[in-house]
C-alpha cells in the first residue's frame, strides 16, 4: 500500500514539474485560434469572386494545409520540453507509441514526398494501386479522389469519393493521365473477331477516331509539342493510329490510340466506339 502511494506521489510530483496544465491551457488556446483562423479564411475565399473554380479550390486546400503546419509546430513548441523528459523517462512507452503510429507516421512522409515532388495536383487524374479518379483535394495525411470506373475499361466518374491515406504513395507508384495539360492521349482496345477483315476493321477505327478529333486535332499537337519542349520529352505524334498485338492465349488485338480533352475523355470515347459497333455488329 505504501509502494502504491509512493508511485502516486510521485507522479503527481512529476506533473506538477512537467507544468501539464499550463501546457494543456496553451494547447486548447492554439486549437481555438487553428479553427476560427481556418473557418475565417475558408469562408472568406468561398466568398471570393475567383477567376475559376478549380482557383478557389486550390486556396482552401493550401489554407488547410498550412494550418495544418502551424497547428503540429505551435504543439510541438508547447510540448517539447514535457515530451523530451517524457521521452527520457518512458523509453518503453515511447517505443510501442512510435509503432503503434507507424501508419500515421507513414502517411505524413507521404504528404511531405508529396508537397516536395508534386506528382500531381488538383484536377489531375490519377492512378495508385489500380484506384483510379480526378484529384479533389490533398493534404499531409491522405488524397481524396472523385472515383473512375469502377471498371478499369470505364472513364466515366462513378460519384463515389475515394479517400487514399498518403501511405500509398510511399509504397505504390502513381501514374498521372494528365501530364499537367489540357490534352491526353487515350487508347481503345478490341478483339479481333475470328475470321474477320482486320484491315477493315482498322479502316473503320481510324475513319471514325479521325473524324471525331477533327475539330481538336491541332490544339491538341500544339499542347502535346509545347510539354515536350518543357519538359525536353520527346512525345509520341497525337495523330490517330491503330496497332496489333497478339495476346497469350492466341487472339489478335487492335489497339486504337488518339487524342482528346481531358474532361471529355468518356465522350470521346464513346462518339469513337458507336460508329465501330455500328458497322460490326453485334457480337454473340
Amino acid at each position: 500500500m505504501n509502494s502504491l502511494l509512493d508511485s502516486a506521489h510521485s507522479v503527481i510530483e512529476t506533473l506538477q514539474t512537467w507544468n501539464v496544465l499550463t501546457a494543456s491551457t496553451n494547447s486548447l488556446m492554439l486549437f481555438l485560434a487553428f479553427f476560427v483562423f481556418r473557418w475565417i479564411s475558408i469562408l472568406a475565399i468561398r466568398r471570393w469572386n475567383a477567376p475559376t473554380p478549380e482557383e478557389k479550390r486550390r486556396w482552401i486546400v493550401q489554407v488547410k494545409n498550412l494550418s495544418l503546419i502551424v497547428l503540429a509546430a505551435g504543439l510541438f513548441a508547447i510540448w517539447a520540453s514535457e515530451l523530451r523528459a517524457f521521452a527520457i523517462s518512458m523509453v518503453a512507452v515511447a517505443a510501442a507509441v512510435a509503432i503503434s503510429t507507424k501508419e500515421v507516421i507513414q502517411c505524413f512522409l507521404g504528404g511531405f514526398y508529396k508537397a516536395s515532388a508534386r506528382p500531381f495536383e488538383l484536377g489531375d487524374r490519377i492512378e495508385v494501386n489500380g484506384l483510379r479518379g480526378e484529384v479533389i483535394d490533398h493534404n499531409f495525411f491522405a488524397t481524396t479522389l472523385l472515383e473512375i470506373g469502377p471498371m478499369r475499361e470505364n472513364q466515366q466518374m462513378s460519384g463515389r469519393q475515394i479517400v487514399l491515406p498518403n501511405s500509398m504513395i510511399l509504397s505504390y507508384p502513381i501514374f498521372n493521365q494528365s501530364l499537367q495539360q489540357l490534352y491526353v492521349l487515350q487508347t481503345i482496345r478490341l478483339t479481333v473477331y475470328p475470321g474477320e477483315d482486320w484491315q477493315a476493321l482498322e479502316k473503320t477505327m481510324l475513319s471514325a477516331a479521325n473524324s471525331e478529333c477533327a475539330s481538336f486535332l491541332e490544339p491538341a499537337r500544339r499542347s502535346m509539342a509545347r510539354l515536350g519542349q518543357r519538359e525536353g520529352l520527346d512525345l509520341p505524334r497525337v495523330e490517330p493510329r491503330v496497332t496489333f498485338q497478339y495476346s497469350e492465349d492466341g487472339k489478335l488485338h487492335a489497339t486504337l490510340r488518339f487524342p482528346t480533352p481531358l474532361d471529355r475523355v468518356s465522350r470521346t470515347e464513346q462518339a469513337i466506339l458507336r460508329p465501330i459497333i455500328a458497322t460490326r455488329g453485334p457480337v454473340f
